[in-house]
């Protein structure tokens, strides 16, 4: 990508990819994050299936935070990229 490019990946979006390709996703709702699968997701809310044979349905308008355990979709190789200055001696 270039400089000028820009990139707009919602949490809708970002969820409705984590469904459609099962990955495991983390949701922050009210302050608590809450991780499994997506086994359903109607644009209102998702059903969240956890390891322990236990689920969650989650209204999506309480959701503040994603989190797709899989690589972004926009992650590409930086070449030429440097390492950050450290902190300056004072």
């Amino acid at each position: 990508m270039n400089g000028n490019s820009s990139i707009l990946y919602t949490m809708g979006m970002a969820l409705g990819r984590a469904h459609d390709l099962g990955y495991d996703v983390s949701v922050l709702v009210d302050g608590q994050w809450l991780h499994g699968r997506i086994a359903a997701e109607d644009g209102t809310g998702l059903v969240l299936e956890q390891e322990s044979a236990a689920h969650s349905v989650v209204r999506l308008e309480r959701v503040s935070a994603v989190t797709i355990h899989a690589e972004s979709p926009y992650h590409q190789e930086i070449t030429g990229a440097r390492p950050m200055p450290g902190p300056r001696a004072g």
